[in-house]
């Protein structure tokens, strides 16, 4: 599996990626696809798309790559937007159904929605690796020290959040 991550989409949906520079919150976005691995193993590779970089390492058809690791970094270049990169990455990728492209940009889902691509919103990509790092004791800690609310329903609040949760989270 391929996963191509919106870049500043993802940084600027979501407070954790907060930093004083542009290029620390792009290291952040970064360094929490490497903590977290919500992409699942090593064997699925992750690049994160970024419009325009004037540095230039490697360039490849309008753009240019690095690697953090195992997070490939690529730079759209010149007249080239972040989203012409993903587009062209999925339209030239011999099997474009092993791509899953994260992004709430309605533009580009419009754009590659028909290449065969899997699209997920960021905020489903950013919550599954969150998710996935609860241990297990912490999660049946949790479950035992829910209580019933004091509501006329009696119904229990925390079993109903858990529940939509599971409902929302699930991919």
């Amino acid at each position: 599996m391929y996963y191509i991550v919106d870049g500043y989409n993802v940084i600027n949906s979501d407070d954790m990626f907060a930093a004083r520079t542009l290029e620390g919150r792009r290291d952040k976005l970064v360094e929490f696809i490497k903590a977290n691995r919500p992409h699942g193993n090593a064997r699925n590779k992750i690049a994160v798309v970024f419009d325009y970089n004037c540095q230039s390492s490697e360039s490849s058809g309008g753009y240019s790559k690095t690697n953090s690791g195992e997070v490939e970094i690529i730079y759209s270049q010149g007249r080239l937007s972040a989203d012409d990169v993903i587009a062209d990455i999925a339209e030239n990728h011999p099997r474009p159904y092993e791509i899953t492209v994260i992004t709430n940009d309605k533009g580009i889902r419009r754009r590659i929605a028909t290449l065969g691509v899997k699209l997920e919103n960021v905020e489903t990509f950013l919550s599954r690796s969150l998710k996935d790092k609860i241990p297990v004791t912490v999660r049946a800690a949790k479950k035992e020290t829910t209580k019933k609310s004091d509501d006329k329903s009696g119904f229990d609040e925390n079993e109903i959040m858990r529940e939509l949760s599971a409902k929302w989270l699930k991919k």
